[in-house]
């Protein structure tokens, strides 16, 4: 039977990084496609370092120093992440020589169908967040074109340049290059958190390839131990778990390459900083949605890179999720097997496999916490409460102003002059609508 390709599904996904600079054939040598990928680097690298340097320039203006936070938040992970996949890019690479051996194959074609769904949902959704993410970049590159702001020279992302842009042909270049530096970028942090959710769907079809080896299990006490024993030297290189006493003789001196740890080790630093971030970017994204009008473009335009941050931590809970679901089934698979009718020693193996695989796959962070639904949850109460203070804040802020109006208070020359006021009230009244007026955040 043909062999298996797992890339396949992925195709799309590595052939897109490949264009952005982050998949060499093998590794990074002294070659033209090193040299290519220095070169998109370089344009996306200096696109983020501008406007992160341009924070220093706003910091007076809460508004804008809020846009310009939340832009240059997400785009410093994306950095991490990239640097973080370059480094790591030869274990990456070790994983996928891994995925194709003949261990990780399926067995027949009903395996192969049974495989086909997870692969087919991961597809659907890279499609869906291919489709998300390009509207949101695309609506905020071609912003200013739309709301004619590019006659006063503005920019699809604030940023501090060190020459004139408002001269010809410096914005249009200026322009271009944030426009393709942008988008570097965006697609490098996309695809690098889909092939992650791959890498996590590629470990819950290995349990599921592994479950139903386990439940044909059957024939004489012979052919059963022998066909428990390659489940269990598979258990042993899809899983963390310690190889039982029986396997001796699989050479346990030697170095196992046990896939879900290595693939956890590999995303760990990436899965910190997208924890961090990304709630960092949804509490900066709501507060600027308090501050633009409703259905207004740039009120869309947030609305989507809301989005785009909420579906990538969904995403890498939904398929943490499925990988701790489908090795928790592995246990109870060994008992679908022709147990029964074995010899006790069979079963006493039987048995110390089944003691091991017990306690379920967990891909987690460095330990702190675990990629499951339960932990989408408490982010989306926060983001929920803290969306709700910052409603209310703003509805009472407009209230008070509405009061202030409503008292006759006006502004005449210097001191400010109004003459149904006590002093007293007067004071207080000059001293509130002061103290709003700089807090651009109610306004």
């Amino acid at each position: 039977m043909e062999r298996f390709n797992w890339q396949e599904i992925i195709a799309t996904n590595i052939q897109i990084l490949r264009i952005v600079g982050l998949w060499p054939i093998d590794s990074y040598q002294l070659d033209f496609y090193t040299l290519y990928s220095s070169i998109s680097a370089n344009l996306f690298v200096t696109a983020v370092l501008f406007q992160t340097i341009n924070v220093i320039f706003v910091y007076s203006n809460l508004e804008a120093l809020t846009e310009t936070i939340l832009i240059c938040v997400a785009e410093l992970l994306a950095l991490f992440k990239i640097y973080t996949f370059i480094k790591n890019i030869k274990m990456l690479k070790r994983l996928m020589v891994v995925l194709d051996s003949d261990i990780f194959q399926p067995k027949s074609l009903d395996q192969r169908v049974l495989v086909r769904p997870a692969m087919l949902l991961w597809k659907m959704i890279y499609n869906i967040l291919l489709g998300a993410v390009t509207a949101a970049v695309s609506l905020w590159l071609v912003f200013p074109i739309l709301n004619g702001s590019t006659r006063r020279y503005a920019l699809p992302f604030p940023a501090w340049y060190p020459y004139d842009i408002r001269k010809s042909p410096y914005y249009e270049l200026t322009y271009l290059h944030q426009s393709v530096g942008t988008s570097l970028v965006a697609l490098g942090d996309y695809n690098i958190d889909m092939l992650i959710s791959a890498m996590m769907m590629y470990v819950g079809a290995q349990c599921d390839i592994l479950c139903d080896n386990l439940r044909h299990l059957g024939g004489d006490s012979s052919d059963f131990a022998s066909l428990l024993t390659h489940c269990v030297k598979h258990h042993t290189k899809i899983l963390k778990c310690k190889t039982p006493n029986f396997t001796a003789s699989f050479d346990s001196r030697q170095k196992i390459c046990r896939f879900a740890e290595e693939c956890n080790d590999f995303f760990n630093f990436i899965l910190l900083g997208q924890f961090f971030t990304s709630s960092v970017c949804m509490a900066m994204g709501l507060f600027r949605l308090a501050l633009v009008t409703p259905s207004s473009f740039e009120f869309y335009t947030l609305s989507f890179s809301i989005l785009s941050v909420i579906m990538q931590i969904f995403t890498y809970c939904w398929f943490g999720e499925e990988v701790e679901s489908k090795s928790s089934k592995i246990a109870y698979a060994t008992f679908e097997s022709e147990w029964i009718v074995q010899p006790s020693h069979v079963k006493k193996n039987m048995l110390i496999f089944v003691e091991s695989a017990q306690h379920p796959v967990k891909l987690s962070t460095f330990k702190l916490f675990y990629l499951s639904l339960d932990t989408k949850k408490g982010p989306t109460i926060v983001i929920k409460r803290l969306y709700c203070f910052m409603t209310i804040a703003e509805f009472t802020a407009r209230q008070v102003r509405e009061v202030i109006d409503e008292c006759g208070f006006v502004q005449m020359g210097h001191p400010p002059y109004s003459p149904d006021l006590a002093p007293s009230d007067y004071y207080l009244f000059s001293k509130l609508k002061k103290a709003l007026e700089r807090t651009p955040f109610f306004f």
